[in-house]
């Protein structure tokens, strides 16, 4: 090469460099946002973990969430395109399953876990109601009809030998359970916690029953749904956040009772941490499992929430690990 033809190439190059040098660099990609309804429970907690501990952001995700009332609100705000995803109730989902909403699930709340667990039916000290038999003529708490607490209640009637069509299901919020049967309200109530934990201590009243195991043991009780045609269209998108959702419980299942755990939970739930550290965790799923669908999905026709057959397995996205 000459000595000219050698400067010239040093000088080009130098020039590229130089030019190089000046441009901006690029841009990281945005992440994309999804909005995102939850209910402010234990169950949920795979899903703060995930954001604390920055898997959502990892896979590119930006995540904003709301609490709702359950899936009554949640799926129709999923439907109008309020949230991209929704926690919701397992008769929820397969209620608008049957009626044509196409709904997938992509990931699933805790099963129904062998007592002692979260939720249990609750009565004044010293009353005899044991059985359904004893609460014909009589009412029952449970924080919604038609959802899982209402068709458990009367399953457990039932089974207990009592006619469910003789009691009385009474709407109460789940923060006035304990002084909805202390003012005799109502004659029982299905409690959830952390208001069963404060109940089981409290001297007024007597524990009688823990009626969604007894007539759903291993039941899903929520699910996370997304619409058919989001994983049609963005598929990639819901894989990420199953993905960081994974990872979320299995941090919840390896940090169980820990400080750094209860710290977690009473931040969004608003509890005390010396109450959260009472109350039973539940084991947080990795993966969709469905639990004994086809025995929610008789008692949901048994009693009058579903006229016919749906295939939820049909519905699951299923995501690799």
């Amino acid at each position: 090469m000459s000595e000219g033809l050698s400067r010239r190439a040093a000088l080009t190059l130098l020039s590229v460099s130089a030019a190089a040098a000046g441009l901006p660099k690029a841009r990281a990609a945005e992440p994309t946002t999804l909005h995102v309804s939850i209910v402010p429970i234990f169950d949920v907690a795979p899903y703060f973990a995930a954001d604390k501990q920055g898997y959502f952001a990892a896979e590119g995700l930006a995540i904003t969430s709301q609490p709702t009332q359950g899936g009554a609100v949640g799926i129709p705000a999923l439907v109008s395109g309020s949230f991209d995803i929704v926690y919701s109730n397992s008769i929820s989902v397969v209620t608008a399953l049957e009626q044509g909403i196409d709904l997938r699930i992509i990931a699933q709340g805790s099963l129904i876990s062998p007592p002692p667990n979260s939720n249990g039916l609750l009565g004044r000290k010293g009353e005899a109601f044991r059985t359904g038999k004893d609460l014909e003529g009589k009412t029952i708490g449970v924080n919604a009809r038609y959802n899982i607490q209402w068709l458990a209640m009367r399953a457990w009637v039932k089974k207990t030998g009592g006619d469910p069509d003789k009691v009385t299901y009474r709407e109460v919020p789940i923060p006035s359970s304990l002084d909805a049967i202390k003012s005799k309200q109502v004659d029982v109530g299905l409690v959830l916690d952390p208001f069963l934990t404060i109940g089981l201590g409290d001297p007024a009243l007597e524990f009688i029953d823990w009626p969604i195991y007894a007539v759903l043991p291993g039941g899903a009780t929520a699910f996370w749904v997304v619409l058919g045609k989001a994983v049609v269209e963005k598929p990639d998108v819901v894989k990420s956040f199953v993905r960081a959702y994974r990872k979320g419980a299995q941090w919840v299942n390896a940090h169980r009772g820990t400080a750094e755990f209860i710290d977690l939970v009473s931040t969004y739930t608003h509890i005390d941490p010396k109450l959260a550290g009472k109350m039973v965790v539940p084991t947080a799923e990795l993966g969709v499992t469905l639990g004994p669908i086809k025995q929610l999905t008789a008692l949901m026709r048994e009693h009058g929430l579903l006229h016919g057959d749906v295939d939820v397995q049909s519905k699951v996205f299923d995501v690799p690990a």
